[in-house]
């Protein structure tokens, strides 16, 4: 995939959550979607980050993708990593096959933002402003380790699948 490709793919997917960073005033968002993965030795799911998206010092918003920039995930979560001073310390820098070096962040760490039901059922009309706003439903909303254990679920079907 050129960089040209990667980016055009990465524009379509951050369409889904431009509602988002519209509503809370961050229409320049660090969004940077990746893949979710077990690393070797490791029990949970991490995502890596290159140190030049680290070095940026803002938050990053993200969703899990496949190596291919396609949504791994019918709901598309959105996650947002809070910027880490102690990212270089706190992070396991680990170097691919290829030599590039990454840090991976356990997924745990990822904090869920919404997913497309809480984009579509939780609108409320606002008359005052005349648009929609996003109301939190608590009977809804699901912590990350409950969006990890679907996404493993899946993986391990996946899997199954393809052996």
């Amino acid at each position: 995939m050129t960089p040209e490709e990667r980016k055009a793919k990465v524009l379509e997917l951050r369409k889904e959550h431009e509602n988002h960073f519209e509503s809370t005033n961050n229409k320049n968002a660090l969004y940077i979607p990746k893949m979710a993965y077990r690393p070797t030795g490791k029990d949970d799911l991490h995502v890596s980050f290159f140190p030049s998206e680290l070095e940026k010092s803002k938050d990053i918003y993200t969703e899990f993708v496949s190596i291919s920039y396609e949504s791994e995930d019918p709901k598309r979560t959105l996650y947002l990593l809070k910027h880490n001073p102690h990212w270089k310390e706190e992070y396991e820098l680990v170097t691919s096959n290829s030599g590039f070096q990454r840090h991976i962040v356990p997924a745990s760490e990822l904090k869920v933002i919404n997913d497309v039901t809480d984009r579509s059922s939780h609108l409320v009309h606002s008359e005052k402003q005349d648009k929609f706003i996003g109301v939190p439903n608590p009977e809804t909303e699901r912590d990350i380790v409950d969006v990890l254990k679907g996404i493993e679920k899946a993986l391990l079907s996946i899997n199954q699948k393809l052996k």
